[in-house]
């Protein structure tokens, strides 16, 4: 996402505007927007500045599931100063810089794994040129933010280039990202996620009616790094499970209608195919802090997986709002003959739509945090308007495999599934956002989660997760 100072200077409305149908049912933007930002005279042009700050605090009653003996939660507290930066050379070039000062510490004395630390952290930093002579294409050059509107492909910021058409009701951007330096100072090394990978990044859109658009996506990621060999042993921050070269495409329908009297009606498709060869490097616990690789293998790869879904904005006081969603990743129901059939979501997505309320939040369950991947997940939710920019929502989801698997591909809460079932269990989130202050926003969410049949003797088992975060901008 764009920095709403950044956004006024290179073409973008910013976001205090009159939303649109459509935008009635999607999230509000989860950015402070600061109406007047200190400005520094700097060769006859401004520079604008802003400093934000959040401070949070996670609790999580289990990190991991399905193996006693590895029973443990995480305390962990978190404080983040954010620096920006932001300077228009001419009406056409512009330029953006964002350094986040960070803190974090683990407080439960219980966790094998707690990390606490002190550094900063790049964020976006570009070069634009608008509008390039005059005419319908713009460039960017730097590390870029991507977002697409529902995050289900992707949402990072990267080492990138990016070109960008737009026309009337078109718009077309293709990418080139490859990571170039480590993103953190307490880090020597580039996020094994991402060290070694080259991304083309391809996303069109057309608004084929008013509240009404058709986007596709295409994203080839080449990941060159190697990961180790069989015997080796890795600190945990450096363990490459993945590597692949896969190619995704999918396209995504979404609007909304006004229906009788007055309701509002919202709608949404994705749906991806993925292709490829995936190095997948299975790993165990080898001292604190240290892992062993145990075993290596290659597979071909080719996987489907789609999120569908409406949201119902009625026209009542506290505008109630219903949801309902299902989404699904393809499975593997044969992992020993060289095709994988299962779905792998891009591994840059955040799947953080929001459902109509004022923030976003992860649409497959807060606690959980599944990759949609040999996976089912249905949702239902409520919420409602509070105060004039505020919402509560309560969210319920139920997790099926498509295929008993021993584990699930990626989640917040680690996984050991030794049941034998495809019953993953349920997941329940509630989450206020209160943002009625022009440079303050707080938010509060609780979830649970019930472990189903999938976790074996584990089954029953009850997890739990809060987090309170609070934001202000000056």
């Amino acid at each position: 996402m764009t920095s709403p100072v950044a956004a006024e200077h290179i073409g973008e409305e910013p976001d205090d505007e009159e939303p649109a149908l459509r935008e009635q049912l999607t999230e509000r933007e989860d950015k402070i927007y600061v109406e007047n930002p200190h400005r520094i005279d700097l060769f006859g042009k401004p520079l604008s500045l802003i400093i934000q700050s959040e401070m949070s605090l996670e609790v999580l009653s289990h990190a991991e599931l399905g193996d006693p003996s590895l029973d443990y939660g995480r305390l962990l507290s978190t404080g983040e100063i954010e620096f920006e930066g932001f300077y228009a050379a001419t009406p056409s070039i512009s330029v953006f810089a964002q350094l986040n000062l960070i803190d974090e510490r683990d407080l439960d004395s219980s966790n094998p794994d707690g990390e606490s630390g002190f550094f900063l952290e790049r964020g976006e930093m570009w070069l634009h040129y608008h509008e390039i002579s005059g005419g319908p294409f713009s460039i960017e050059l730097g590390r870029l933010d991507f977002e697409d509107d529902r995050l289900w492909w992707w949402d990072a910021e990267l080492d990138a280039v990016r070109l960008t058409w737009e026309q009337d009701d078109f718009e077309a951007t293709v990418a080139l990202a490859h990571e170039c330096f480590p993103s953190r100072s307490d880090e020597g090394f580039i996020d094994p996620e991402h060290e070694d990978v080259t991304r083309i990044l391809v996303e069109n859109s057309w608004d084929w009616h008013e509240d009404h658009s058709v986007q596709m996506f295409f994203l080839h990621s080449r990941d060159r790094s190697g990961g180790g060999n069989v015997g080796d042993i890795l600190r945990e921050t450096r363990e490459d499970e993945f590597d692949g070269d896969l190619a995704w495409a999918g396209v995504r329908f979404a609007g909304a209608i006004e229906a009788p009297r007055r309701a509002l009606v919202g709608y949404w498709l994705d749906a991806g195919y993925v292709r490829g060869r995936e190095t997948i490097r299975e790993s165990d616990d080898f001292a604190p802090g240290l892992v062993e690789i145990e075993d290596i293998r290659t597979v071909d790869v080719e996987g489907w997986g789609f999120d569908a879904g409406t949201t119902i904005l009625f026209p009542h006081p506290w505008e109630p709002r219903l949801t309902l969603g299902w989404a699904m990743g393809s499975g593997d129901s044969d992992p020993d003959d060289g095709l994988d059939r299962g779905y792998r979501q891009t591994s840059i997505q955040g799947n953080e739509p929001g459902f109509g309320g004022a923030e976003r939040f992860n649409a497959y369950g807060v606690l959980l945090e599944p990759e949609l991947s040999n996976l089912s997940v249905f949702s239902l939710g409520l919420g409602c308007t509070l105060l004039e920019s505020s919402s509560l929502d309560l969210v319920y989801h139920n997790y099926r495999l498509a295929h008993a698997a021993d584990e699930l591909r990626d989640s917040r809460i680690d996984t050991d599934l030794t049941g034998g079932g495809r019953d993953v269990g349920h997941g329940l989130d509630l989450i206020l956002a209160l943002e009625e202050w022009e440079s303050v926003q707080f938010e509060l969410s609780a979830s649970t989660f019930r472990a189903g049949r999938a976790f074996g003797r584990d089954e029953g088992t009850w997890a739990f997760g809060a987090t309170a975060a609070l934001r202000f901008a000056f």
